[in-house]
């Protein structure tokens, strides 16, 4: 049987040294000979098929820890479940993949808005924009809790920031710039009021899917309820001035309010540290949705 040098070898089948050597050690080629006179390594032709194939299945992305079961499938049953259990592996990437470039596309969508409406009060300092009644889709979320008065002046918000990207990289999420609060109890709708009292909140991050284990899932119900935008600063009273207009706005409507909310940061910390930039969408549902408050998953 005719036998190539390692420099041959490579040559024909246009590999470097290393690439041959790592298909070697992870057990993708077959017992490599060596050269009675000079104990170099010496090749065969049962290797050529070994790495070409080993070069096909690299085409697919297969991992080389999964490439042994089919260039050594020793039946076609072998081979044919280790394709199935690749290609379900590629067929759920590219489901991943879908699904993070619809989120991102929304997302996109999402900071166009938000810069459109920094825009528009930059050219006209004292718009006000228009509240308005919103439908709300359930929303999958990883979420921390803390608790802090409605101002937060000791920035509780602030240390949870990196805890929450921590824990957003660690599952699939959609963190570029996607930021949620979500406060209680904090204000009174009814009247309408706000209290200086602690109370919890949530700093969350929207995810795709709960394929990665983690503790911190939670799921915001869907909901219908009312809406405004804030621009700039959450803190020295102005958040709560844009909540007061959207309340006094809803009693005058007559429409009756939750005393929860969920803010949704179009621009957010995540993006800009210029707290001039930072757009906020309040969202607060009807009274009917008083009790589907957001809960964690277990």
């Amino acid at each position: 049987m005719k036998t190539y040098t390692t420099s041959e070898f490579c040559k024909l089948c246009g590999v470097s040294r290393k690439q041959l050597r790592y298909y070697e050690e992870r057990g993708i080629l077959s017992n490599v000979g060596r050269d009675e006179n000079n104990n170099y390594r010496v090749y065969s032709m049962e290797h050529i098929y070994e790495v070409v194939a080993a070069k096909a299945l690299r085409n697919i992305n297969m991992p080389v820890s999964d490439m042994q079961d089919i260039i050594f499938g020793k039946n076609v049953n072998s081979i044919r479940m280790s394709l199935e259990d690749h290609l379900d592996f590629a067929r759920e990437n590219l489901e991943l993949s879908i699904q993070m470039y619809q989120q991102s596309v929304a997302a996109y969508a999402r900071l166009s808005e938000a810069l459109a409406y920094l825009k528009q009060s930059q050219k006209t300092p004292e718009l006000l924009f228009d509240y308005e009644v919103i439908d709300r889709n359930e929303q999958l979320v990883v979420a921390v809790d803390y608790e802090a008065d409605f101002e937060d002046d000791g920035y509780e918000d602030v240390t949870h920031l990196p805890q929450i990207q921590e824990i957003a990289d660690t599952v699939n999420a959609i963190s570029f710039g996607s930021l949620i609060y979500v406060t209680y109890d904090h204000f009174d709708s009814s009247v309408p009021s706000f209290n200086e009292e602690i109370h919890k909140y949530h700093i969350a991050v929207p995810v795709l899917d709960r394929k990665k284990a983690c503790h911190y899932y939670m799921k915001i119900p869907a909901f219908k309820g009312f809406s405004a935008i804030h621009i700039g600063t959450p803190k020295k009273g102005r958040l709560v001035e844009t909540y007061m207009g959207l309340m006094n706005r809803a009693k005058e409507l007559g429409y009756e309010l939750a005393d929860w909310s969920v803010e949704e940061w179009l621009i957010s910390p995540m993006v800009t540290n210029n707290k001039d930039l930072w757009v906020i969408q309040i969202l607060i549902p009807f009274k009917e949705y008083e009790m589907s408050r957001p809960i964690k998953l277990r």
